[in-house]
């Protein structure tokens, strides 16, 4: 079995966290800002996520956050259910709101053309829904949170590693927000997103694995988020 990694100074890390946010943030954007194909940027963002997930998960010997303990199943698949839940009807309630009336028609029938013009759905809803709630989501949390803040949680404490994992989360995301909600109105999926990055981030210390945040983030967020696009903006 190859020697983990070790990160040796903060300098290190620091270059490592930026190379690890920016890189699926430029693939984003190449495929969403200069390609105009949202489904390509789906297909790129999966494919560095898992490639980057397994480099960092063996590189750095971040296994253990990636297992599912049997001692753990329960605690971890229960407050992962309970997570989804409560993370898809509050997602519902403030997407009702925000859709329904923050947001002026004009701007969802402009988010609306964004999604259709750019090839969001190239076989309908359900196809989107596997992608973007069962795979993309898995992948994401094994990058982000068995990855990335695996390598924080060396270095910084609860509280702190737990903030920047979530800061940087969102910072990947903007790329995606300020393409299909640009100015104002995307400000408040930005405080979303990081609010669900501090939600993820917990979930994945408190139970010492990322499986009770894949379901949160999964069914839960990106159920919701499904949902409220074929309600809104189908």
């Amino acid at each position: 079995m190859s020697k983990a990694v070790s990160i040796k100074d903060k300098k290190d890390l620091s270059f490592l966290l930026a190379v690890l946010t920016l890189t699926p943030a430029l693939v984003n954007w190449l495929a969403l800002w200069l390609l105009n194909d949202a489904w390509l940027a789906i297909i790129l963002s999966s494919v560095v996520f898992y490639g980057g997930a397994f480099w960092q998960v063996k590189a750095y010997g971040l296994e253990e956050r990636a297992k599912l303990p049997t001692g753990k199943i329960i605690k971890s698949l229960g407050l992962g259910l309970i997570s989804a839940g409560t993370v898809a009807a509050l997602s519902i309630w403030a997407g009702n709101f925000y859709f329904g009336k923050a947001i002026p028609d004009n701007m969802l029938k402009l988010c609306s053309q964004k999604l259709y013009q750019s090839n969001a759905f190239p076989a309908g809803l359900l196809q989107f829904f596997i992608f973007v709630a069962v795979i993309l989501p898995l992948g994401e949390e094994l990058y982000w949170r068995a990855g990335l803040q695996g390598l924080l949680a060396r270095r910084a404490g609860f509280k702190r590693h737990i903030l920047i994992s979530a800061l940087l989360f969102t910072v990947y995301h903007l790329v995606t927000i300020s393409f299909l909600m640009p100015g104002w109105a995307g400000l408040p999926l930005v405080a979303i997103v990081f609010a669900g990055g501090l939600i993820l981030a917990w979930l994945t210390e408190h139970t010492g694995n990322i499986w009770a945040a894949v379901l949160c983030h999964g069914p839960g967020a990106w159920g919701a988020t499904i949902y409220l696009i074929w309600k809104f903006l189908k």
